[in-house]
């Protein structure tokens, strides 16, 4: 058949044309097979009618012939079907074949990437172990949401001495000392960390021994994928001797601060009896116990923060304070952004910005009532390679008309010179006759913490 014939080779599969051809087929056979039934019943009729003329046998073999015929027609067409239909089921076996080909590569190209992924799985579980396992200065552990351990690293068996089988289940709240379980520290951290994302700890914790180490560490919640929160990560840390050191140096810090209390009250009891007995004048006598005073006072900002410095707003505003308070209102103003200045320069400035208030108070805005001074500062904006710094303004308005000095006194010795050295900033004195304007830049430099 013309109509079928392919080239050889792997066959084709079957498609839509070869479908149509086994119907044709299918009808072609039915309507031969309805023909050869109506030509059954026509050479019987004519058998039966021409049997007394042309007698019995001829009528007889004349429908033998005609049914054979038709048999035959009707074999033709039912292995023409048959051809067609091996031909389509060889086509579909071959495209099976080649499905079941294409499906074995990828299910072998899917068990190598399977076995890549779990080779990875592998490495990675074994990387955090070999983490877990190998961070023996911190306590790692893991709690459920019910507050129980549930994991347990040799860190955390080194520091807090409990091993990995007599912790698991256990409640958290037993490395906790009884103040903290009372106060229900263990789950104020956890609830804290679930709404936070993280919640510092710091304080006395227990060992399996009873005995206490001082803990620093963090808790954190463990999440899914699907965000739901399954338990509590927390990291610890034994820092007994550095809380130790801290509370010596907090010891120490204090008594020093004491006696510079006491040293510089004796010297200022000193100097006012030597003053008086020298017959001194009264106003120097006053002039020099205010400026111990003021030193007096830069010591105390830095012994409140173990020596550590002090807020820019906390040392003008008690400089200034005396002046803020005589009932006016709006004679001291104070703005500026929060800073810390180093120690060296909370005790400079102080004592420079309390030569501008001394010298305001005698002759400048504040002598005057209505007079007024603003102090205001801003962080400059930071350049590459270069240190941040704060400058400060001060600026009187309200006094008597100013006028340049004729000569440097203390104050102003101290806020070109001294400041300067101690603190590497600038300082620039103007006086238009409007009021005193003083403009001070400090480099904001860290510093390194007593030890």
């Amino acid at each position: 058949m013309a109509g079928n014939e392919r080239q050889e080779g792997t066959p084709a599969a079957p498609g839509p044309a070869d479908g149509e051809n086994v119907a044709n087929l299918a009808r072609e056979r039915d309507a031969l097979a309805a023909e050869v039934q109506v030509l059954k019943a026509a050479l019987g009729k004519t058998a039966t009618e021409n049997a007394p003329q042309s007698g019995g046998a001829s009528a007889q073999s004349a429908w033998e012939a005609a049914e054979l015929r038709a048999g035959e027609e009707e074999r033709r067409l039912s292995l023409q079907e048959a051809h067609l239909l091996a031909e389509n089921l060889e086509a579909a076996n071959a495209a099976f074949i080649q499905t079941n080909l294409e499906l074995k590569r990828r299910v072998s190209e899917l068990k190598i990437e399977l076995e890549a992924a779990r080779a990875a799985l592998r490495t990675g579980e074994e990387h955090l172990r070999l983490i877990f396992e190998s961070a023996t200065e911190y306590a790692i552990f893991t709690l459920g949401l019910d507050g129980r351990f549930t994991s347990w690293n040799p860190g955390a068996q080194r520091i807090l001495g409990f091993t990995e089988d007599k912790i698991l289940g256990r409640p958290a709240d037993v490395i906790f000392t009884p103040e903290d379980r009372e106060a229900r520290v263990p789950e104020m951290e956890m609830c804290r960390a679930a709404e936070e994302g993280r919640a510092g700890n710091e304080g006395w914790r227990l060992r399996a021994d009873g005995s206490r180490f001082w803990g620093s560490g963090q808790t954190m919640p463990l999440v899914d994928s699907d965000g739901q929160l399954r338990g509590f990560l927390k990291i610890l840390r034994d820092q007994t001797e550095r809380h130790q050191s801290k509370e010596r140096r907090a010891l120490l810090l204090r008594e020093l601060g004491h006696r510079v209390k006491n040293a510089l009250a004796t010297a200022q009891a000193v100097a006012a009896q030597t003053l008086r007995q020298a017959g001194a004048p009264a106003d120097l006598r006053a002039t020099f116990e205010a400026r111990l005073m003021a030193l007096a006072r830069s010591h105390d900002m830095l012994s409140q923060s173990d020596w550590e410095g002090a807020p820019l707003h906390e040392v003008v505003e008690r400089t200034l304070e005396p002046y803020a308070a005589d009932g006016e209102v709006g004679r001291v103003t104070v703005n500026g952004r929060p800073v810390r200045l180093a120690p060296n320069t909370t005790v400079t400035l102080n004592l420079a910005l309390h030569e501008l208030a001394t010298n305001a108070a005698k002759y400048g805005a504040l002598s005057l009532p209505g007079g007024r001074i603003e102090v205001t500062w801003d962080l400059e904006q930071r350049l590459r390679n270069s240190a941040p710094a704060v400058t400060i303004f001060w600026r009187e308005r309200g006094g008597p008309p100013v006028r340049p000095p004729e000569r440097r006194g203390f104050g102003s010795r101290l806020s070109e010179h001294a400041l300067p050295h101690d603190s590497g900033g600038e300082v620039t004195l103007n006086f238009p006759p409007e009021g005193v304007e003083c403009r001070i830049r400090l480099p904001l430099v860290v510093r390194e913490r007593l030890a």
